[in-house]
């Protein structure tokens, strides 16, 4: 059947920019949408045709996709893990709907030379961070974390190595290849100029398979001594150039902080998985999770991954997602054993270049976190698909759909506008709440072309009524109760007292939003603060009580909270236990994981020893660290200043001394 061109290049777009945006760090919501619309034009393409052709890994894609949206609707945290389930379904979603998709050979035609490019480019925006010195010194593109970057490379690198062969089989050694060559040299010096010991040794094992599928396609030992020399060049490069060589990095345990660090957090995912071995503790909820379970020696990570997606997996989706994303390996493995016996088919090459390029980053994620990148899925998905689609033409069945013809075109189109409105409306709302509600909010100057009133408090309010859940928008709704309730104090009310039923709201609020945050330690301190602060306006000693039972739960969740310790020193301060709220800040002290979280506990020690004093340096100390942040947590290198830490120690040691000193 034709398709019109336009189709073609709706779904190159779709394409292209679901790709793009899940490199953004400003949510998951857009590359939802677009993830949505691109299924929805290959569902609509089969729907014309009457017919969904099944490829090999079909009902696996089908029955992981399934499986990410029972974990959502059983997740106690909707909203975390609805969005996160939108990063991993880029990998079925992908396969599947790349599967539907008009035209698939000139649009792939249009696809080959943007993949082919991209590898180098983000390869020469890392290098070019190593050479300036960028972030910790290593290639990491617009990513954060070296070793997710380094598995892009390695992505990128085993489809660009067989297109090589080929163009060099077919036109010999001429100026032309200078342009591939060079994207491959580029690649491999951005690979080991990350020093990632995963990739490197997924890498060397993957390897052998390509070079001998080159070699058996095109029985030319130039091609493949060529790409064995430009592999040479770029180690070299990285480690006599650069200075970043990976055979430096130590794989004994005993020396190595990293690999003990992983050893200790996968023992812990484990160990969740196991208590949670249904529907896990639903999707993006293993931060929240992981402090309970965290080995006390396990101090060096964020603790936001658990650096190994499969027991991830299975500790967010339980045991049934680990299967799953076993099974797809499993037939990924399958399907380059049939992609190498292809000897016949001119394409099997290529497919086998994708094939392994996806491989890499099944074998890398048993080492770090690769699937919980959208745009590592999507790419998976597609080039898998692709690999598929090449070795399997015709693909291994269908599924006639004439029944659809037998339904009206106006109830279909309720139907499908019922589904779309479903799936979709979350989305738009987060991407509402995204655009409209953080950073410079260029969403609400758009908005207010058509609704002139539009404030921040009124989208929250309105994203909040339709989906209570929306994290961003019960935030800006918690601040202005915050607000009110300081706003209140002196304003009367007939019937009743006024600042009170605004407390009594901004509880309700904070509880709702604790509910669904899988009780966010941060949240249930910023709770118990208010009930300390506002306690008088309780019956006696309620809201103190509910403060303690509210940072109880807190340090049940995560033992090693430095402000819930904190807080908890403030609240037996309230109570008139003084001597008490010393000793609970030293054993805080002993208890808290971090060097940063040290020194706030002492902040706050020098602080309730010099009340009713106030000390202004002790605020400037606490501010300058609360500015500590992971990178996990801004998207950013974490660079702090030369001797920072020590400054700080020696600037509260001062402190210290003078109020010994004090009469």
């Amino acid at each position: 059947m034709h398709t019109k061109t336009p189709t073609n290049v709706i779904a190159y777009l779709l394409i292209v920019t679901a790709i793009a945006s899940g490199f953004l760090f400003i949510g998951t919501a857009l590359t939802g949408l677009l993830l949505l619309t691109w299924l929805g034009v290959g569902l609509r393409q089969a729907m014309v045709t009457r017919i969904w052709i099944r490829y090999p890994l079909s009902r696996w894609m089908l029955a992981y996709l399934g499986w990410l949206g029972i974990v959502v609707w059983w997740s106690t945290t909707p909203n975390v893990s609805w969005l996160t389930a939108w990063v991993l379904a880029g990998l079925p979603i992908a396969y599947l709907a790349w599967g539907m998709t008009p035209n698939p050979d000139k649009i792939w035609n249009a696809l080959r030379p943007a993949f082919l490019l991209a590898g180098p480019a983000l390869a020469l925006w890392g290098l070019g961070q190593v050479v300036t010195g960028y972030g910790y010194g290593h290639p990491v593109g617009p990513l954060v974390d070296t070793n997710a970057f380094a598995a892009l490379m390695n992505l990128f690198w085993f489809p660009a190595v067989v297109h090589f062969i080929r163009k060099m089989h077919h036109k010999g050694i001429h100026a032309r290849l200078i342009v591939p060559a060079m994207g491959l040299l580029l690649v491999s010096l951005a690979l080991f100029a990350t020093e990632s010991r995963g990739a490197t040794l997924t890498w060397m094992v993957l390897m052998p398979w390509v070079l001998w599928a080159g070699f058996r396609a095109t029985r030319n030992r130039r091609a493949v001594l060529a790409v064995l020399v430009i592999a040479l060049v770029g180690y070299l490069g990285a480690a006599n150039v650069l200075g970043l060589n990976v055979s430096h990095r130590t794989l004994d345990l005993k020396e190595d902080v990293s690999t003990n660090a992983r050893l200790m957090m996968w023992k812990s995912a484990a160990r969740i998985a196991l208590d949670h071995p249904l529907t896990g503790t639903g999707w993006g909820t293993f931060a929240a999770q992981y402090p309970a379970y965290r080995d006390p020696r396990e101090n060096s990570t964020s603790g936001f991954y658990a650096h190994n997606d499969y027991v991830q997996l299975a500790a967010e989706g339980g045991i049934p997602a680990l299967v799953l994303m076993l099974g797809i390996a499993a037939g990924l493995l399958l399907q380059l054993k049939r992609s190498l016996a292809r000897k016949e088919n001119p394409h099997a090459l290529e497919a086998t270049g994708l094939l392994l390029g996806s491989l890499a980053l099944f074998i890398h994620a048993s080492l770090n976190f690769i699937f919980y990148f959208a745009f590592m899925n999507i790419l998976a998905g597609l080039f898998v698909a692709r690999a598929v689609q090449l070795i399997t033409p015709s693909g291994i069945g269908s599924v006639q759909l004439g029944g659809f013809a037998q339904i009206g075109r106006v109830t279909k189109a309720i139907l499908a506008s019922f589904i779309a409105l479903l799936l979709a409306g979350p989305l738009l709302l987060q991407l509402l709440a995204q655009t409209t509600l953080t950073g410079s909010q260029p969403g609400l100057t758009v908005l207010r072309t058509v609704w002139t009133t539009a404030n921040p408090y009124a989208i929250a309010k309105l994203i909040t009524a339709i989906r209570p859940s929306s994290g961003i928008a019960q935030e800006i709704m918690l601040r202005a109760s915050e607000h009110a309730l300081k706003d209140s104090d002196g304003i009367s009310m007939v019937g009743g007292n006024f600042q009170r039923a605004v407390l009594e709201e901004t509880l309700q609020r904070y509880e709702l939003i604790r509910a669904q945050t899988a009780n966010n330690p941060t949240q249930g301190v910023r709770e118990a603060r208010i009930l300390i602060e506002y306690r008088d306006l309780l019956e006696p000693g309620i809201a103190l009580q509910r403060a303690r039972s509210i940072l109880v739960q807190n340090l049940r969740t995560d033992p090693y909270h430095a402000d819930s310790m904190i807080a908890l020193s403030r609240l037996d301060l309230a109570e008139g236990h003084k001597q008490q709220a010393q000793q609970v800040l030293r054993a805080a002290w002993g208890h808290v994981l971090s060097r940063r979280d040290q020194q706030l506990v002492v902040v706050e020690s020098l602080r309730q020893l010099a009340a009713p004093q106030k000390i202004a340096e002790l605020d400037a100390i606490e501010k300058q660290l609360r500015n500590v942040r992971s990178d996990s947590e801004t998207g950013k290198p974490l660079i702090l200043p030369a001797h920072f830490s020590e400054n700080i120690d020696a600037r509260l040691a001062s402190i210290a001394a003078t109020l010994r000193h004090q009469p």
